[in-house]
């Protein structure tokens, strides 16, 4: 029986002429009823001819004329909804309006009594009209509903949220059934909403739910559909969590405002991300304070085709910039950017420009051509294991292209250069986290030189979601590939910010600093790459070490079980904004910071890896070496430190001094800060 009513529902709709004979059936057998009702039920009062002569005559063709009207037979029965009882309703007040004043013309011309009305009549058949006819349409409905929805083809979803999110949400599952999903209740924690129904449908607590009620009701899927507050992100984090440890799937809805623009549908609703799962509130930018710094200014970013720096780009396009310069040394990643921003932006509003920023001669001619007024520097190496493997490139691009971008600036009268640092710069443990210090160093000494018009910033933070190289893609591709995945030990932790966030941070402190600023971005919690691990392997929809497993491999060289964002010397005080802190840092002497990174860039062409990790060491004796083969000559480097004294390297016991090692004495230097001499 079930399956015989299954395929009459989903395969057959009725005709509409049909629907409209159906509807003038109930219609005339109402007018009888309607006169058995006004003479309480005395069939011998009745006069079958004189009601059938006014039913042909006078109801059948006023409601007939309604129904065509307003088109109230044209809905499909099992869909009924209460805009069809609305319209419905439309035509049986307009159908007894007529009658009635029908009636009272006839009353008044009609001596004989022939055609008398009763307006009694007029009125008890339009109630019965209304009932019998929107009732036959909800028994149809309930029907499907009871046979087709309770069918196995569909899904048992709780929305989750009472407000106007939420209602949305209730309305367009209702409507699009091709999405055989089925709404069982609604979520809310309000004391004074938990028991009670709405549209129909009971409202639980989140107490029950996650104790019977999924279970009772077979619930596969919750929709998250609540209102952004304070407590937003974190609550909805929580949720997140639990349901992911018990494998039911979750998704979020888009905002009333996102639905207003748009028809509701199913692409409203969509899958969460592990970016959801970090609980972290929307940031609020200042945006009169950044459009008022970009307007009509030329803007560099380097490292434009990269996860982070594309980003800041599609930022910087959203102000009033003259032009965006993009500069990359990626052809194919800088293409595909240009072609993306081609569909959105006039092709004037930026430029794409292939070239590394070691290359001298050619970001000299990109300064002279555009004369940025702004500088973004998101260009470097940042792959921990493989710096570690190559510390010549290391040195010659995160040092030698930030150093080299940094002189330009001052050379050319940039406003503000901006430096995207790293937390691996921080008491580094790696060669990259390493050149990133010493690109802060150097910067940091530019900003403190006597007479220095550009504003130098640096900006501070950790691991980026979804970022080019980052931990979520390369758990992404072995998921796909059934596993396992990889992770170096079962402690680690990191800290983790989304690419837009990083890049409305990096513009917020850009705009902020007056120069020489570290400036350090809330991370929000640390997060154990292990559990993230296990949250994307069951929000793809398996069961950690179960379906995927998960293999520690052991730490990379260089590599450590946490990072911070601040070193033992340092100290951060806040800023306005509250996502944003800016670290104290010590004073230094420019000269000497000048003089032996020039230094290091001229080692670099000569010198083997360990000489040069060596003299890395040197230059930031916070730099000790973890699990790597660079670790050995920790023992053996002297460090004297920035405060005014040469940082002088030896090789201890067995070893002897490294040739051009020591650098020229301080009242030999011949080199200015202001970049008119350099090496790199």
């Amino acid at each position: 029986m079930n399956r015989i009513l299954y395929k009459f529902f989903s395969r057959f709709n009725l005709p509409r002429g049909f629907v409209l004979l159906v509807d003038m059936v109930i219609t005339a057998s109402c007018f009888y009823a309607a006169y058995i009702l006004r003479l309480n039920s005395d069939l011998g009062e009745l006069s079958f001819p004189y009601i059938t002569w006014q039913l042909v005559f006078l109801i059948c063709p006023v409601y007939l004329g309604a129904y065509l009207f307003t088109g109230s037979y044209r809905g499909i029965i099992r869909h009924s909804t209460i805009d069809d009882a609305i319209t419905f309703s439309v035509s049986v007040f307009l159908s007894a309006s007529i009658l009635l004043w029908t009636a009272f013309l006839l009353k008044l011309v009609d001596v004989s009594g022939k055609w008398f009305l009763p307006y009694s009549v007029v009125l008890i058949h339009a109630a019965l009209v209304s009932v019998m006819v929107m009732g036959l349409r909800l028994v149809v409905r309930s029907l499907y509903y009871t046979y087709i929805i309770h069918h196995k083809g569909y899904r048992r979803v709780l929305i989750y949220g009472t407000g106007e999110t939420g209602k949305v949400v209730r309305h367009m599952l209702e409507n699009l059934h091709h999405t055989r999903i089925h709404v069982v209740g609604f979520i809310d924690n309000d004391k004074v909403m938990t028991g009670k129904r709405l549209m129909g449908k009971r409202i639980y607590s989140e107490e029950e739910v996650f104790g019977s009620v999924l279970k009772d009701f077979n619930i596969s899927e919750i929709i998250w559909a609540v209102e952004r507050t304070e407590a937003y992100y974190g609550h909805r984090k929580e949720v997140f969590d639990k349901c992911l440890s018990i494998g039911i799937h979750v998704r979020e809805a888009a905002s009333v405002d996102n639905f207003q623009e748009g028809l509701p549908g199913i692409h409203h609703l969509r899958d969460i991300k592990i970016e959801d799962l970090l609980g972290r509130e929307s940031i609020e930018l200042d945006m009169n304070r950044i459009s008022k710094g970009l307007k009509d200014s030329v803007v560099l970013v380097t490292g434009a085709a990269g996860s982070i720096g594309s980003e800041i780009v599609r930022q910087l396009l959203s102000f009033d910039v003259a032009r965006v310069v993009m500069v990359d040394h990626a052809e194919s990643p800088l293409y595909d950017l240009q072609n993306e921003l081609l569909s959105v932006f006039p092709a004037n509003r930026f430029e794409a420009v292939l070239a590394s920023i070691t290359d001298r001669r050619k970001m000299r001619a990109v300064f002279e051509k555009y004369r940025p007024a702004y500088v973004f520097n998101a260009a470097a190496y940042k792959h921990v294991p493989m710096m570690e493997a190559s510390p010549y490139e290391a040195v010659r691009v995160n040092v030698g292209g930030t150093c080299l971008l940094a002189d330009l600036s001052v050379e050319f009268g940039v406003k503000k250069f901006v430096m995207i640092s790293t937390d691996k710069a921080i008491n580094p443990t790696n060669v990259m986290g390493a050149s990133k210090r010493i690109c802060e160093i150097y910067i940091q000494a530019l900003s403190q030189s006597d007479r220095m018009e550009t504003q130098f910033i640096t900006t501070r933070f950790g691991n980026v979601l979804g970022s080019n190289g980052s931990v979520i893609p390369l758990f992404k591709k072995q998921i796909e590939q059934g596993g396992p995945v990889t992770v170096t030990h079962r402690d680690i932790i990191r800290y983790f910010m989304t690419i837009p966030e990083a890049c409305q941070l990096v513009l917020e402190a850009g705009f902020m600093g007056k120069g020489g600023e570290i400036y350090l971005f809330d991370m929000g919690e640390p997060v154990k790459i292990y559990d993230l691990a296990c949250k994307m392997i069951s929000l793809a929809g398996f069961q950690p070490e179960v379906d995927i497993a998960i293999q520690i491999t052991g730490l990379r060289p260089g590599e450590k079980l946490y990072e911070e964002l601040l070193n033992d010397k340092e100290k951060s005080i806040p800023t306005h904004h509250p996502k944003i802190r800016l670290a104290s840092v010590p004073a230094m002497d420019s000269g000497l910071v000048k003089f032996d990174i020039d230094a290091l860039m001229i080692a670099s062409q000569i010198e083997s890896d360990v000489e040069l990790v060596c003299r890395m060491k040197s230059i930031v004796p916070e730099f000790v070496s973890q699990n790597s083969r660079y670790a050995a000559y920790d023992r053996v480097i002297v460090r004297s430190g920035w405060k005014g004294q040469r940082n002088d390297i030896q090789l201890k016991r067995k070893t002897k001094p490294v040739a051009g090692f020591a650098p020229a004495p301080p009242e030999n230097r011949r080199h200015r800060i202001n970049g008119t001499k350099s090496f790199h």
